[in-house]
């Protein structure tokens, strides 16, 4: 009932705000014709009109960022239609696109200005690692959908790639301090000059320190965490036709988290423990830029990243190089050809745990891959046909082909309909090649009356896990049928095979620490195919010149089968599918209520998650920022997160979770420049 009064009080807000007219507005600089003029890249991997792209493709301007209040990458992307976010814990966060979510979600590449950050541990993302200052990001290119032909391996059900801002629009200083009760405290500072002539510089250093959240029963976890970020970006403009950019961050992070772990003494059952993280790392890269006529373009990149995780589970030092280049130009009337090459090497040095067993603590992989892509242009039918192939090579799974084909219609500047198949590949990570995890533990007589023995469980890796394989289709539409109205629909079909799945081992006696158990072992494979259906529709109204409306909403069906034989299979298809919400939504409501104070309110919605043994209901709950511009140089804003509850439960990490509950927070937060 509490809820519902607070969303009537929201609500009622937006009807009476929604006519607000002012003399200058801050969103009427926005409109609908200049956001579908924005130029992305990340689609075609060369610019393009985010309105022609044939692609389900969203950009989380910078505008959006600001607006939002988002001080984590995670957060910026709840706004975008057909993308999962859910928070775990202070730290942690499960971000997915069309499904298969989780903290180790293995279908989605996430790029920082194009360069990979998946780790090929579990072909996943560390989110915690990727603390930027929020006010240097340009854009964020949102791609639902495969994008394979271009990124590559696990650009599976989407690519996400976060575009920072060029040293030349972040001259001048930026100080911004934060605090409240779940925030405890945020710092941040930037300063941009021009070190020499045509050479752009800036420098940066952020902080942030999170509070623990709550258990189940409402009491304090030992989970909070202290965060670390600095680095700089160098822009050199060397000729008129070349430019180089060198980028570099380093972050050392503190956290402290809890685990379900379990029991290797009597009376050896599961036990919650806690387990630090020590988290060291960084980037360094290198751009070069040249163009070589009107319609051609050569560009090189070279990246080093390393990282060093250590916690309860195991510990690892990763050091990655990679090298692209990349060739865009014209070689006919109505045809633009891309084409490169690229190489990525990897490094791991892990240490192995009562939990994780490694067989080699060093492992070496490494991944090399040529692709072109063309796409033609037939004016008189106002048509665009973009044809494209990726040829690549792992040390995990051999060679893989990734061919996409996309067509798109414009037949005004008002409508634009697309289409397009793809197939991408999502290949064996180290975990699934070689880990052997202890998850679970249970006393003597459990499982087995007559068995004095306890009960050991094992997910147990494979060198013989082969890749998962998507054959997507896919049909959208964008229309703007009135100035201040715009719609833009998607809908996917994606079938599945080789899926992860988990067989039954024969059971063995094992000594671990000291104690005898029975071992049953589950053995990765890949039996498990199927298929997911779904729709993504964002509707935008400009309902004034100061007030703007967005309805965001996604449905997914996913439908999964285990070929295994049924004696020797462990079912975890409730697991993957289950813990997807079927139905998202969301509202926003943006306003300038005068020339220097700005409301933004949002209201969302998450359908209910569900695993073996628990289930995360689905809720409502809802946001608001506040912010007042006293003097162009200063904004002063007060945020709140979780409004409509004073906690809840949002996800369940996957293994050895300990449940959280997500707090109501509020935070107050000043910005100064010069």
């Amino acid at each position: 009932m509490r809820n519902i009064n607070y969303l009537t009080a929201l609500l009622s807000l937006f009807s009476c705000l929604v006519l607000a007219d002012n003399e200058t507005s801050d969103l009427a600089d926005l409109d609908f014709d200049e956001l579908m003029q924005i130029e992305i890249t990340s689609v075609s991997k060369k610019s393009e009109k985010l309105s022609e792209a044939a692609a389900a493709v969203y950009v989380v301007t910078e505008h959006e960022i600001r607006r939002s209040g988002a001080t984590s990458i995670p957060e910026a992307l709840k706004l975008v239609p057909g993308v999962d976010v859910a928070q775990i814990d202070p730290n942690k966060w499960a971000v997915s696109i069309r499904g298969f979510n989780g903290r180790l979600a293995n279908k989605l590449l996430v790029l920082v200005d194009g360069r990979s950050v998946y780790t090929p541990t579990y072909s996943g993302v560390y989110w915690e690692y990727l603390d930027y200052l929020m006010a240097d990001i340009e854009r964020i290119e949102v791609i639902r959908g495969p994008g394979a032909t271009l990124w590559g391996m696990n650009a599976v059900n989407g690519v996400i790639n976060i575009i920072t801002k060029e040293a030349a629009d972040t001259q001048g200083g930026r100080l911004s301090l934060a605090a409240g009760n779940e925030l405890r405290g945020m710092a941040e500072i930037r300063q941009g000059f021009e070190p020499a002539e045509n050479a752009q510089m800036r420098v940066y250093a952020k902080g942030r320190s999170l509070d623990e959240s709550l258990d189940l029963s409402e009491t304090d976890q030992d989970n909070g965490g202290d965060y670390l970020q600095t680095g700089m970006r160098l822009d050199i403009q060397h000729k008129e036709d070349q430019w180089l950019t060198f980028q570099g961050d380093l972050y050392r992070d503190d956290l402290r988290q809890q685990h379900t772990v379990p029991g290797f003494e009597s009376p050896y059952t599961n036990r919650v423990v806690n387990g630090d993280i020590d988290a060291l790392g960084g980037n360094l890269g290198i751009s070069w830029g040249q163009l070589r006529g009107l319609d051609s373009e050569l560009s090189v990149k070279f990246n080093y990243d390393f990282y060093d995780h250590q916690d309860l589970k195991y510990s690892e030092r990763r050091d990655t190089v990679n090298f692209e280049l990349q060739h865009q130009f014209v070689p006919f009337n109505d045809h633009e050809l891309v084409w490169g090459a690229g190489y990525r090497w990897s490094r791991s040095d892990a240490a192995s745990s009562s939990i994780i067993s490694i067989a080699d603590p060093v492992e070496h992989s490494d991944i090399w891959n040529a692709f072109i892509q063309d796409t033609i242009r037939f004016p008189e039918q106002k048509l665009s046909l973009t044809l494209g192939t990726k040829l690549e090579r792992s040390s995990y799974s051999g060679t893989e082909l990734q061919p996409n084909i996309r067509l798109s219609w414009v037949p005004d500047q008002q409508l634009t309909v697309w289409g397009a198949v793809s197939r991408a590949v999502r290949t064996p990570s180290r975990g699934e090649s070689e880990f052997i995890l202890n998850v679970g533990s249970a006393p003597p007589f459990t499982l087995d009356p007559s068995d004095p023995l306890p009960t050991m469980l094992q997910i147990v890796g494979n060198k013989g896990f082969q890749s998962e394989w998507l054959d997507a289709y896919e049909l959208g539409i964008r229309w703007q049928p009135q100035p201040v109205v715009a719609v833009d629909l998607a809908a996917f079909y994606n079938n599945y095979s080789d899926l992860r799945s988990y067989n039954m081992g024969s059971a063995s006696t094992q000594v671990i620490k000291g104690e005898t158990f029975l071992v049953i072992p589950l053995e990765l494979d890949n039996n498990i195919h199927g298929y997911s259906q779904g729709l993504e529709l964002l509707t935008t109204w400009q309902a004034a010149p100061g007030s703007r409306f967005r309805l965001v909403y996604s449905i997914i069906d996913i439908n999964l089968q285990d070929d295994a034989p049924s004696a020797s299979a462990v079912n975890p298809i409730s697991t993957v599918a289950g813990r997807t919400s079927e139905q998202l939504a969301s509202l926003w409501g943006s306003f300038d209520l005068s020339s220097s104070l700005e409301l933004d309110l949002r209201l969302y919605y998450a359908g209910e998650r569900s695993w073996p043994d628990s289930t995360v209901s689905s809720y409502i709950d809802g946001d608001l920022r506040l912010a007042w511009r006293p003097l162009s140089s200063l904004e002063l804003s007060v945020s709140g997160r979780n409004l409509l509850d004073s906690a809840k439960q949002e996800f369940i990490a996957e293994p050895w979770s300990v449940p959280s509950m997500i707090e109501r927070s509020v935070f107050l937060q000043g910005v100064l420049t010069w």
